[in-house]
């Protein structure tokens, strides 16, 4: 699992980055931390519904997890994927996951996010990959910055 660790987190480090200058879009349709957590997970599905793959179904323990680690970058007030084997070893064990990944970012609206994930080989292949399930959080930090993590499982 270690390897797999490896390669699947360190492209998100390197992308994610590169989004830390970005403005939220500011429409009031998708103010809210759920509003643009649920408008990011329709896009996702609407992408993957453009190229035949099944919409994924959300998970109330991915989205906890997710949750926990939004917090967590909020805290540590940088994106990163710190106890990444955890969130998978808790899906493994909740939810008999035996794939899982994540998609993180910061200060991007839900809109720039599919986007920019769409146009990165790593990320994409989240987004189009053969998962089933999905959970994720947005919250605001202090300064209304959002944090995302996105987590998604088979």
């Amino acid at each position: 699992m270690s390897r797999k660790l490896l390669f699947w987190t360190l492209p998100f480090i390197f992308l994610f980055l590169s989004w830390s200058d970005s403005d939220i879009d500011n429409n009031p349709n998708v103010a809210d931390e759920a509003a643009v957590a649920n408008k990011l997970i329709s896009l996702v599905n609407d992408h993957r519904a453009s190229i035949g793959k099944a919409l994924l179904i959300r998970n109330a323990t991915a989205d906890q997890l997710a949750a926990e680690h939004t917090s967590y970058m909020i805290a540590k007030n940088t994106i990163n994927h710190d106890n990444y084997d955890v969130r998978w070893e808790t899906l493994e064990n909740k939810e008999n996951a035996e794939e899982v990944t994540e998609n993180i970012g910061y200060d991007v609206s839900a809109e720039m996010a599919i986007n920019e994930c769409l146009q990165n080989i790593w990320l994409k292949a989240n987004v189009e990959g053969d998962f089933t399930h999905t959970g994720i959080a947005v919250k605001k930090d202090k300064n209304g910055k959002y944090y995302y993590a996105q987590i998604f499982f088979n």
